[in-house]
C-alpha cells in the first residue's frame, strides 16, 4: 500500500515544519524525515544546541499525532550533504512505491536550494509553507520557531525538469567518486559487473583487439559524454587514461541517490 512520506530539512522552525500535517487531512504523512544538525562535526556548540532544541520540539509534535519520525543528521551549510541525503531518501522511498513530498521552507536558503534541486531531479512534489509573521520575542520563538503560521497556506513549486546522465553514466560517476580515480579498464569492469549490454567480459580476459573495441565502446557510450559535460577529467598516465570526478560531477553523483 502506498505511503505518504515527507522530507523536512529543519532549521529554526516549528510551525512551518509541523502545522501543515496537523491542519491538512489529505496532507497527513505516514512518515516524516527530519534532516537537521544533530552531531558536532565542527558545529559550534551553541548552534548545535539550538538545532537539537527545534528538532525535539517538531519531533514530539509529530509523534504525538502518531506520525513516524526518522531523524537524520545533516550538515545544513553543506549543499552536497543536503543533496546527497535528500536524494537517497527519495530514491529509497520511491523504490518502495511511496509518494514523496519535500518541504523546502523549514530551513535556511542554502538548504532550500539543495532540497528543491533534489526534488525536481527526482520528480517529487516540492512545497513552500507561507508565514504570517516572524517571531520577535523569546516566547514566540519557543512556541512557533522563526516563522509564525496559524492556518498553513501551502504553495507547490512549479516543476522544472532537470536532466541528468542516464543510469549507466550515473553509476560510473558514483564509482569514480567512491574510488577517487579509475582507469578505463576498471570502468569497463564496473559495467561488466552491472551486466550492461555489450560488456560481458572483464578487461583482463579480453585479447588485444577486444580491449581496443571495449575502450572505444565505453568512450563512445559513457566517458566522452561525461567529459564533455564537465563531470569527469582525464589524466594521461603513460599508456593509461585515468579519470577523476570534477566538482560538478560530485554533485551529480550526490543527486543520483546512490551515495550514503
Amino acid at each position: 500500500m502506498e505511503k505518504i512520506v515527507h522530507i523536512v530539512p529543519l532549521g529554526y522552525e516549528i510551525d512551518r515544519a509541523a502545522k501543515p500535517f496537523l491542519h491538512e487531512d489529505g496532507f497527513r504523512p505516514n512518515r516524516v524525515y527530519l534532516l537537521t544538525c544533530l552531531e558536532p562535526n565542527g558545529t559550534p556548540p551553541k548552534i548545535l544546541k539550538k538545532h537539537r532544541k527545534y528538532h525535539v520540539k517538531v519531533r514530539d509534535i509529530l509523534e504525538s499525532s502518531n506520525i513516524e519520525v526518522i531523524s537524520i543528521h545533516t550538515v545544513l551549510i553543506d549543499l552536497f550533504d543536503i543533496i546527497m541525503k535528500v536524494s537517497r531518501i527519495i530514491v529509497t522511498e520511491k523504490n518502495q512505491g511511496n509518494m514523496v513530498y519535500i518541504n523546502m521552507s523549514a530551513a535556511g536558503r542554502l538548504t532550500s536550494v539543495g532540497a528543491t534541486l533534489a526534488g525536481m531531479v527526482h520528480d517529487v512534489k516540492v512545497y513552500y509553507v507561507e508565514s504570517e509573521g516572524y517571531s520577535d520575542t523569546p516566547e514566540k520563538w519557543a512556541l512557533h520557531g522563526q516563522s509564525i503560521v496559524d492556518i498553513p497556506r501551502i504553495n507547490f513549486l512549479e516543476h522544472f525538469r532537470v536532466q541528468i546522465p542516464d543510469e549507466n553514466k550515473r553509476n560510473v560517476l558514483v564509482e569514480i567518486y567512491n574510488r577517487k580515480q579509475m582507469k578505463t579498464s576498471e570502468i569497463i569492469d564496473v559495467l561488466v559487473t552491472m551486466n550492461v549490454y555489450g560488456f560481458d567480459k572483464k578487461f583482463i580476459n579480453l585479447d588485444r583487439s577486444q580491449r581496443a573495441a571495449a575502450i572505444m565502446k565505453i568512450s563512445r557510450r559513457v566517458l566522452s559524454d561525461l567529459d564533455h559535460s564537465g563531470y569527469i577529467r582525464k589524466i594521461k598516465n603513460g599508456r593509461d587514461n585515468i579519470y577523476e570526478i570534477t566538482q560538478s560531477g560530485k554533485y551529480i553523483a550526490g543527486i543520483s541517490g546512490l551515495l550514503s
